[in-house]
């Protein structure tokens, strides 16, 4: 009786200290290109395509006649996510400004930030903490001479087990002035999938 009371705790503590190692996940580092494993949209694909669309728009003639060492203000809209999947169309948004910043071609506005700036603004007006003639007033930041907008969308087809995904990331970019199309390019990343039978 006495070794089944002593047995049964050290049961019950080894059992205990194997289940919680067995749920303790593998992490490791990976490549940022790599293998897809699934046929949605995945990181590396976000990626790869907001890489392209700047290079793209970096070496078009339209794009370099424009700048030709002016750095003209250019806004991007956030682009529109069009598909049945949640992707984060705000931090593709602000990578590929990154990208575009990166170049030197452009210098850039951001309307998202306008209350805050409006903030700023009215405090060293009406705070009296700044000096009244160095405070920033309303109406003197720069007028966005281009804007690029764009949209990813989506085509799904599944036929048995096999699902076929297609995306389209398509962009354009505006003379704002002018109203002409100064830049316009679309890239294409099709997936497919295969379901085990199992």
């Amino acid at each position: 009786m006495k070794k089944s009371i002593i047995a049964f705790p050290a049961l019950a503590l080894t059992a205990v200290f194997l289940t919680g190692c067995a749920s303790m996940p593998t992490v490791s580092e990976t490549p940022l290109d790599r293998n897809p494993i699934t046929s949605k949209m995945e990181a590396q694909d976000v990626r790869r395509t907001v890489e392209k669309m700047a290079e793209s728009l970096i070496s078009a003639p339209g794009v370099k006649e424009m700048t030709g060492g002016k750095r003209p203000v250019l806004d991007i809209e956030p682009l529109q996510n069009r598909t049945m999947q949640h992707i984060d169309m705000v931090s593709v948004t602000d990578s590929l400004r990154m990208q575009l910043l990166r170049s030197g071609l452009f210098r850039f506005v951001d309307k998202s930030t306008a209350g805050t700036d409006i903030e700023f603004m009215d405090a060293q007006a009406n705070l009296g903490l700044t000096d009244s003639k160095k405070a920033v007033r309303a109406g003197q930041q720069s007028a966005a001479q281009m804007y690029l907008t764009g949209a990813l969308t989506e085509i799904k087809n599944t036929v048995g087990r096999t699902t076929d995904q297609y995306y389209k990331f398509s962009m354009i970019l505006k003379d704002l002035r002018t109203g002409e199309l100064v830049w316009a390019d679309e890239q294409e990343i099709r997936k497919q999938s295969v379901k085990s039978r199992f």
